[in-house]
């Protein structure tokens, strides 16, 4: 799953600089009656496992002195989404005239995937620090979320 998000992470970025709407050429693809297993583009990934887990492989696969590329190029992606989101978040502002210092900023969702409270990981601590840094005034929203801070503190 790990490459499988990075892969459509990075088809996200070049979607967006080529005029595509990434999310119709998923539903197109969903389609196909068989052997498709959609990826949604997101600002990262998060949890106990999938940012975590394959570098223990990678680690090992690399003490055997081979190289551990598509894992390796995967958290590379994955680990830049964070801070493309709040780039873009910034362009998307900037064409309306606005700034993102002073802009009030809702994140919506603070866990790692939908629909849980476990914040081990979520992306969106780091996209939080990054919008903080840069001015942005922060609130969120999480059902499944009572208290949350950006500093996780």
């Amino acid at each position: 799953r790990h490459v499988n998000i990075a892969l459509v992470n990075e088809m996200a970025v070049f979607c967006n600089e080529l005029g595509i709407d990434l999310w119709d050429a998923i539903d197109c693809a969903a389609t196909k009656p068989f052997g498709f297993q959609a990826f949604r583009p997101g600002p990262g990934v998060g949890g106990h496992c999938i940012p975590i887990d394959p570098n223990y492989l990678s680690y090992k696969v690399r003490s055997l002195g081979y190289p551990f590329r598509f894992v390796e190029l995967a958290q590379e992606i994955n680990d830049r989404m964070p801070r493309y989101v709040v780039e873009r978040a910034q362009q998307l502002l900037n064409r309306e005239g606005r700034a993102l210092k002073g802009a009030k900023v809702l994140l919506l969702g603070v866990t790692y995937k939908a629909d849980i409270a476990d914040q081990r990981e979520s992306p969106a601590r780091p996209v939080a620090r990054r919008l903080a840094r840069l001015g942005a005034e922060l609130s969120f929203h999480d059902p499944h979320v009572s208290t949350w801070h950006v500093d996780d503190t």
